[in-house]
Order: C-alpha cells, then sequence, then structure tokens
C-alpha cells in the first residue's frame, strides 16, 4: 500500500508561520517526506507570499472589493493618534513601524501590527499574547508597551517605546567593549529575564536580535524586545486559543536548548532561558556560538535536533584557540590580544558559561539572577559558585554519548567474567552480611560525626555569647564586665570586635554567631548593624555551600529583611526574589520558607509602591498557607493582616475589615491577648476603621494596643512607639490636633533616646508632627520639621522614594502658607518631576493644583501652562487624572483670555482651551462619569458656551439618566 501523499495546503500553512529560514528549510525537507518537486513548489508559493502575505485572501479577479479590502496600513497611515512614518522590522505575522504619537503627548514610538492576510485565529492569539506579556512587565531592560487597539480594519496593533539602539553583540564589537563591560551588560539582560520569569513568562527566543542597546546619556542600556513566543507559566496571557501544535520548534536553533528542540511532552520551564542566556554569553565573550550556525543549517532536521540534544560544545577558551587568523580581529574588538583573551576566559568564565549550557536543566542555573550573581562573584573575584563537572559525571555522558560502543565493551567484559561467576559466588554471599554490617557502621558513623558537629558548634556558640555578651554584666573593668547595669545593645555592641578573632579557623562557628548577632541588632531596631552581620554571614555560607543550600539562603532572607528595615528597598527585593526562585525551583510553591519568601517579596512591591502586584502576591501567598498551615498558623494570620492593607489600598474597606476581624479573633484564641502578632492586627484593625471614618472605635482600639505594647514589650519598644503614633493619628481624625501633636512630641523625644541617630523611624515621626503643626496653622513649625524628614528621607531612602516626595510635598505646602511661593515653586516642580509614574496619587494631584492656584492667582498666564505642561509629562490614563488635565489647561486659557487682550492673547486662549476641551474627552472616553461634577466645577467655565462641551455634558447626562431606569 502506497504512502498517503503529504497534505500540501497543510504543510504549507504550517511553514508560512515558521520565520526562521533555516528551520523552515528543514520542517519543508521533514514534512514533504523526499518530494523534492513538491518542496521547490511550496518554497516557491512561500516566496511570494513573503513578499506579498495579503495574496491568497486578495479577491479574485473581477469580484468585487470592499472599503476593508483595500485598507492597507503602511507609512503615512494615521491610526487613532499615532502616524505611521516608516517600517523598522518585520516579523512572520507582524509588522513594526516607526510612528509618531500625535496626543496627548507628543513623541516617537513603535507601534506592531498583525499583516495584513495572518488574521487568523492562531496569529491573533499569538499576537494578543505578545502584548499581554509586555503589559505583564515593568523593567527599565524591558520595552515598555504604551498602548494597544484595532485598526479600521479591525487587525490589532499595539505600541511600545521606540528603542533606538543595535544588537548587543554588534555595539559590543562596534565599541570594542572589553569582556569586563559585556559581562555588566549581561547582568542587567539576567536582572531583566528575571523580572520576566517572576511574572510567569519565559521568552524561549533569547539572542542579539532581541537584546538591543541604547544609549541614555552616553551610558549603554540594554532593552530586551519580541516577546512574541513567550510563554506563560502563572497565568493565562489571552482569552483566545493559543495552540502551539505538537512538534513544532518555537526559537531559533543556535540559541535554543536541547529540551526547546526535543518538541516532546517535556514541559519547557524557565531553565530553558538560562541555557539561550548561556549561548548570549558565550558569543559576547568569544564571537561566535558554541554550536557552529553554518554547520546547523547545513544538517538535516533530524541531525540539527541531535546536534542541539547531544553535541557538548567546546569551552569558550577552547573555541577561541581553533579560530585561527579571525581570533586577532575577535580579541581586538574586546581590546586585547588572543592570548591574554584566551587567559581570561579560561577558568571561571568557561565553567559559568558551561554552567549555563548544561544539556541536563537541572544542573544548570536555577534562575537568571543566580546566573548574574556568581557572573558578578567573578567580577568582584570571589569563589564562583560553577564549578568543573566531577568524573563520575564526565563518565555518564560518555556513556550517553556512545552507548552502542559502551554496551560492546560491557558485553565482553561480561563474557569474561562469566568464568568466575560462579566461584566466585559462595565468597559473595559469605561477605554480603559482612558488607551490610560495614555500611551501617558507616552510616551510625557518619551520624555521629554529624551530631557532634552541630554540638561542637552549639557549644561554641553558648560559650561565645556566655564570655562576650553575658559577661557584660559583671563590674566595669572586671573580665570584659560592663556594669550591672549595661544595656543588651551595649553589650552586643561590644561582643562584634571579638567575633573576628574566636573563629579564626571556625567559619561555620562565625557564620551561626553573625546571624545571631544580627538578628539580635534587628530586633533592638539598629537595622544598620544588623545588615553588616548578616552580610558577613550570608559570605561565609555562600563562599562553603554556594547560593541554593538552605542556609545561604536564609541568610540572605536575613539580609534582604535587615537591608528593608533601613529603607534600601531595591536590594532587598532583589535579595528576595532570588530566594523566592531559589526555594520555588528547590521546595515547591507550597514548602512554608517558599510562601515565606512569596511574602517577603509581596510587602517589597507594596513598599516601593507597587500596589497591584503586592496584591496579587499576597492573595496567592494567603490561599496556599491556607491550604498547607491552616487558617490558625501564625502564619496564616500574617498573611491575612498583609492581604488585609492591601485590600485597604484599593479603598476595598469592607473586605478589609472582614479579613482583620476574622484574624484578629484567631489570634486571640491560638496566641493571646497580649501576642506581638495580635497586637499587629489589632492596629491594623483600627487604620481601617478611621478609613471607614469609624474614628471612635479606632482610637479606643489604638489606645488599647498601646496600653498592650507598653506592658509586653515596654514602653521603649520600636513597636510601642508606633502605636503611639497610630493613636495619634486617631487623636488627628478626631480634630484633636493638639493633643495629636503633643502625642508626636513624646514619641520624638523618646526615640531620639532610645533608638541609633541614624533610625528611619524619626523621619516618620518628624514627618506626622509637621503634618499635626500645619492642621494647627503652625507653618513656621511644620516648615522646619518637613525640612528635617525631607533631608533623613532622602538620605535613607533616595530623592525618588514616595515617602521623600511627601516631604518634598510638605515643604512646598508650608511655603506657600507662609506666602514664599517663589521658593516654593521649583520645589513643587522637582517633585512632580520626581514623581512621574505617580500621577493617581492624590497628592501629587494636589501639589500640581497649588502650583496652580498660584500662578492663577498671581494672573500669570504662562506659569499656569508650565503647571499644565508638567501635569501632562506624567503620561497618565486615569479618568481622573485626566479630569485635571482638562481642568489646568481650562484655567490657563481663563487667565489667557482676562489678562491679554490682543489677538495674539485670544489666539492662545482658544488654544489653551481646545486642549482642555480633548483632555476632557479623553477623561470620558476612559469611563470618567461625574456629569455633576462637569456642569458645577468652576475651572471649566471657560468651556461652557462651546457646542462640543454642551454636546459632552448633554450626552453624559443622557447616558446616567438612562442608567437610573430599570
Amino acid at each position: 500500500m502506497a504512502p498517503p501523499k503529504p497534505d500540501e495546503a497543510a504543510i504549507f500553512n504550517v511553514a508560512r508561520q515558521i520565520d526562521a529560514p533555516e528551520v523552515r528549510r528543514l520542517y519543508l525537507e521533514q514534512a514533504c517526506a523526499g518530494d523534492r518537486e513538491l518542496q521547490l513548489r511550496l518554497e516557491r508559493l512561500l516566496h511570494v507570499h513573503d513578499e506579498d502575505r495579503g495574496f491568497l485572501e486578495a479577491p479574485a479577479l473581477g469580484a468585487p472589493t470592499t472599503a476593508e479590502d483595500r485598507i492597507v496600513e503602511g507609512a503615512g497611515t494615521q491610526i487613532g493618534p499615532y502616524k505611521l512614518l516608516e517600517k523598522i522590522g518585520e516579523g512572520g505575522f507582524g509588522k513594526v513601524f516607526m510612528a509618531e504619537q500625535t496626543q496627548p503627548v507628543r513623541r516617537m514610538v513603535a507601534l506592531k501590527i498583525v499583516k495584513p492576510g495572518m488574521d487568523t485565529q492562531q496569529v491573533i492569539a499569538r499576537f494578543e499574547s505578545e502584548r499581554q506579556a509586555l503589559a505583564l512587565m515593568a523593567h527599565p531592560n524591558i520595552a515598555q508597551i504604551i498602548d494597544g487597539g484595532a485598526t479600521e480594519s479591525g487587525r490589532p496593533y499595539f505600541v511600545m517605546e521606540l528603542v533606538r539602539g543595535v544588537p548587543i553583540t554588534e555595539f559590543c564589537d562596534k565599541n570594542h567593549l572589553p569582556a569586563a563591560e559585556r559581562l555588566k551588560l549581561f547582568i542587567s539582560i539576567c536582572h531583566a529575564i528575571q523580572h520576566a520569569h517572576y511574572k510567569g513568562l519565559i521568552h524561549r527566543d533569547i539572542k542579539p536580535s532581541n537584546v538591543m542597546v541604547t544609549l541614555h546619556d552616553g551610558t549603554p542600556v540594554v532593552k530586551i524586545i519580541d516577546f512574541g513566543v513567550a510563554k506563560a507559566t502563572a497565568q493565562k496571557l489571552t482569552e483566545k486559543t493559543l495552540f502551539t501544535a505538537f512538534g513544532q520548534m518555537i526559537g531559533t536553533p543556535a540559541y535554543m536548548s536541547p529540551e526547546q528542540a526535543e518538541m516532546s511532552g517535556l514541559d519547557i520551564d524557565t531553565r530553558s532561558d538560562i541555557y539561550s542566556l548561556g549561548v548570549l554569553l558565550y558569543e559576547l565573550l568569544t564571537g561566535t556560538t558554541p554550536l557552529d550556525a553554518v554547520k546547523l543549517r547545513e544538517a538535516g532536521f533530524a541531525e540539527m535536533q541531535r546536534l542541539i540534544r547531544e553535541e557538548e560544545p567546546p569551552r569558550p577558551s577552547t573555541r577561541l584557540s581553533s579560530l585561527g587568523d579571525s581570533a586577532t580581529i575577535l580579541a581586538g574588538n574586546r581590546a586585547t590580544d588572543p592570548k591574554h583573551l584566551a587567559r581570561l576566559l579560561a577558568g571561571d568564565l568557561d565553567w559559568i558559561v558551561m554552567k549555563a549550557l548544561e544539556k541536563d536543566r537541572n544542573r544548570r542555573y536555577v534562575s537568571p539572577g543566580s546566573f548574574a550573581e556568581d557572573v558578578e562573584r567573578y567580577l568582584r573575584r570571589d569563589a564562583i559558585i560553577a564549578r568543573p563537572p566531577s568524573a563520575l559525571y564526565r563518565l555518564r555522558k560518555l556513556a550517553q554519548r556512545h552507548r552502542a560502543a559502551v554496551l560492546t565493551v560491557a558485553a565482553m567484559v561480561a563474557a569474561l567474567l562469566v568464568g568466575t561467576a560462579v566461584a566466585t559466588w559462595q565468597a559473595i554471599v559469605a561477605t554480603g552480611a559482612k558488607y551490610d554490617a560495614v555500611v551501617a557502621a558507616a552510616a551510625e558513623k557518619d551520624a555521629k560525626q554529624t551530631a557532634e558537629a552541630k554540638e561542637a558548634e552549639s557549644r561554641a556558640v553558648l560559650d561565645f555569647v556566655e564570655r562576650r555578651v553575658f559577661a557584660a554584666a559583671r563590674p566595669e573593668g572586671q573580665a570584659g564586665g560592663l556594669g550591672h547595669d549595661v544595656s543588651l545593645r551595649r553589650a552586643l555592641q561590644a561582643a562584634l570586635a571579638a567575633v573576628d578573632k574566636s573563629f579564626v579557623d571556625q567559619p561555620l562557628v562565625e557564620a551561626r554567631v553573625r546571624r545571631t548577632l544580627g538578628n539580635s541588632f534587628l530586633y533592638l531596631s539598629d537595622a544598620r548593624t544588623a545588615a553588616e552581620q548578616h552580610e558577613r554571614a550570608r559570605s561565609i555560607y555562600l563562599g562553603l555551600f554556594g547560593p541554593d543550600d538552605p542556609k545561604t539562603m536564609t541568610s540572605t532572607s536575613d539580609l534582604a529583611n535587615s537591608y528593608r528595615a533601613f529603607g534600601r528597598y531595591p536590594e532587598s527585593l532583589r535579595l528576595h526574589e532570588d530566594t523566592l526562585a531559589r526555594r520555588r525551583a528547590q521546595l515547591g510553591p507550597d514548602h512554608a520558607d517558599t510562601l515565606a519568601s512569596m511574602n517577603n517579596v509581596a510587602n517589597l512591591h507594596d513598599d516601593l509602591g507597587d500596589r497591584a502586584k503586592a496584591l496579587s502576591l499576597r492573595e496567592e501567598t494567603l490561599k496556599r498557607r491556607r491550604a498547607t498551615l491552616g487558617a490558625e498558623d501564625p502564619d496564616t494570620l500574617g498573611s491575612m493582616r498583609n492581604l488585609a492593607n492591601s485590600y485597604a489600598r484599593f479603598n476595598r474597606y469592607d473586605e478589609a475589615i472582614q479579613l482583620e476581624e476574622e484574624a484578629l479573633a484567631r489570634a486571640k484564641a491560638t496566641l493571646g491577648e497580649d501576642h506581638p502578632d495580635t497586637l499587629a492586627i489589632r492596629m491594623n484593625l483600627a487604620i481601617s476603621y478611621a478609613d471607614v471614618h469609624r474614628y471612635a472605635d479606632a482610637l479606643k482600639l489604638q489606645e488599647d494596643t498601646l496600653a498592650l505594647y507598653k506592658k509586653k514589650l515596654g514602653p521603649f519598644h520600636r513597636e510601642t512607639f508606633v502605636a503611639m503614633q497610630n493613636v495619634a493619628k486617631c487623636l488627628a481624625d478626631l480634630d484633636r490636633h493638639k493633643e495629636a501633636a503633643q502625642l508626636l512630641e513624646e514619641t520624638l523625644k523618646l526615640q531620639k533616646e532610645h533608638l541609633p541617630a541614624d533610625h528611619p523611624d524619626f523621619a516618620q515621626t518628624t514627618y506626622s508632627l509637621a503634618l499635626r503643626y500645619s492642621s494647627l496653622k503652625r507653618y513656621a513649625d511644620s516648615l522646619k520639621l518637613h525640612e528635617e524628614a525631607w533631608v533623613l528621607r532622602k538620605r535613607m531612602l533616595g530623592a525618588e522614594h514616595h515617602d521623600t516626595l511627601y516631604s518634598m510635598w510638605g515643604v512646598a505646602y508650608n511655603l506657600l502658607m507662609l506666602n514664599r511661593g517663589a521658593e516654593a515653586v521649583p520645589i513643587i516642580d522637582e517633585c512632580l518631576r520626581l514623581a512621574r509614574g505617580k500621577a493617581k496619587n492624590p497628592v501629587f494631584s494636589g501639589l500640581a493644583d497649588k502650583r496652580l492656584r498660584y500662578f492663577e492667582q498671581a494672573t500669570d498666564a504662562a506659569g499656569c501652562r508650565t503647571t499644565a505642561e508638567l501635569w501632562e509629562t506624567f503620561e497618565f490614563r486615569d479618568p481622573g487624572s485626566l479630569y485635571n488635565a482638562a481642568r489646568f489647561r481650562a484655567v490657563t486659557a481663563a487667565v489667557f483670555r482676562a489678562t491679554d487682550k490682543s489677538a495674539e492673547g485670544a489666539k492662545q486662549a482658544d488654544a489653551e482651551a481646545d486642549r482642555a476641551m480633548a483632555w476632557l474627552q479623553s477623561a470620558v472616553a476612559t469611563r470618567y462619569r461625574d456629569a455633576g461634577k462637569l456642569k458645577e466645577d468652576k475651572d471649566l467655565n471657560i468651556l461652557r458656551d462651546r457646542a462640543d462641551f454642551k454636546k459632552l455634558l448633554a450626552d453624559l447626562e443622557a447616558e446616567q439618566e438612562k442608567a437610573k431606569k430599570p
């Protein structure tokens, strides 16, 4: 029976969606099954298809055409507010244009649109998948999505930032970057891919053309593009069906992981990107890929798969030595000579690259973050984690590659041994029991040695604490004594100096002592000293065991917590994210340690202002903790409290209060009335009561909580001071500002007496007291404190942190209240500049409004216009911010109309009014629905006689009336 003929149409439809020419050619060879005529015919059809992707969908000759048939978006076409200028890229199903955005701001962007004729269900799903993938991410080294929609002809598009750059390999070679500079760029790539993985996305096509380098103020910045074949691991990217056919190869062969080439049931996970990153680093260092690209192209499809799965690439230093004369040019591009470059690659860099390129994905780096960390160790000249594979592992790999030969040799050896087998069998039986006894004795000895080592470690730690900490309570000058009234903090500080000398040959004991000291200092609110100790402990564990050991991960988490305690939020987040990735890989998603890391990451996102991400992570953490730990577990109760905080940030107060009341009832029953976790839940519940204006309930609960804190932790504990601030806030909510100020004055005084001089809590108390002074109209006193808080926060948190910006706002506000507007305006301008990206925050909306009122009162139209322009640089999209933009432009128009009666003045007033109307229409288009405010807002008076304003208001009122009807 003759084999069935290949389905020509089916082969064509699959092949036309494969972008990579070499993969397409190999697919055709395999699918056509040796039918050369069919293959040539299909290749000609595909060539025509590539030249004009719409030819199959064009109407037959003489058939009528529709308006939609004639629409082909290209250079000069207007799509919404975007004018297409020129095509700058093209893939299998999409074109990318450089475009000019004309409103609400003018800028250059990149717009990607589905090609004509490619709007099949599969392509649309893939396109929307990429659009959603980009929308999930917010990282400086990943091209950001700006907007999206559909053209008049119904084809989807999305808009990204325009990356004016070149592929990373081209940039590095043209600029003759040495290896160290290339490694630094590579580290930023790893962190960006780590971000994508954390967002639940696997890129699957990392290669130089998808890693662009652009210059920002003369500094090279990496931008990763093209998430067109990204795979989601945590959520669906689109509601449309997205099907990757069985046996379909995704990616670019030279950069493809063995499991991608396998095309089997093996799931592709984040470690596939680790392999591609290894290929990229290999190319950055050697100028070529591990598997020769020409050899891959010339190989048949099956052979190409085998090469990727089985062929072990040469080490980078070995590959360099085989390049001959071209090695001189290659080394020159790296600002060195071939001999020096070979020496540079040999050793650590070889092993780092080869660890990422392991065929067995279990032996690769567990995450891009750990890959980057090893590169950073190399740059710091620290010991790296990558190590040469063992002899046993190399033997096993040899057997896998040469299975037939190994089986033959094994058979020969077996034949030689069979003659002696019978003779030796009795001896084996006789010695078997003895062997079992030896094994058992060895196991017992090993367990005994392990127990003895742990006991010795514990004895050494206790001995140190006894001699160096407890001894401090002896009379001053006697055997380390510091006096009977010595504080624990002083005793611990005195013990620090002895750590270096006490454990010279006992690194594990030193690490454990430093961890103990670090945690003690953290509980004593001395986060900086805690961080110093945790840094030293982590360094020891890292050097001895590597980043994936449980001790190292716990130490890393300790260090991250201490960083968070004094405001080093980005560093803390990086460490917690890396620990979370390692624990997920090793322990699974539901392990208690994994969930602790997830909780820590969520808290850091909340600290850094990413409230939505914090909410999502907290919901997942609580769900998993309830399922694995139970509803009464202290960690579960902590997750309930954290999630309630997130609900409150999104004004979901009913849900927050319900969750906190449940958590408080469970905490009282299981932990007790005065347990610190119970007290923390009580404080949160009181804050939520205040959020819904139950001020009396909130004050009573806060006062009771403060009394319990004083009893349980003492009157001078940090948490007691926080409780005092919360009581003051409740008093202020009840307009008892004088009492609130007095309580905050007492709190600040006690903090200065009992906390370290640079403790971050000083800034918060100072800021809160400044707000109370403003409420009491003590503007000069308030200004002084706001200036102090600003300086403290800028030093501890950085100029752009939201708490620092709040302090700037306080300074500007009080200057305005003191009629010192000329001093206030530059601070307002700087605050608004730094606050870009935080436009939804009402504080900054109010600040812009105060700037506008200052210039409106001074009848300064130019100043009003500058305010509007500053606000527009925020690039907001929420209805309230768009409405504010309209108000600012309308006020500017009114001031122009009132102050300049010339024709030019009238022209400028009309232009500002037109802009105001455009912003107002944008606000309504994005679901702004407060018709009453539009009708009464005096700022919009200059628009009221316009026909478009009247129509907009009438339509909005009619819509609201319609909504009221049953």
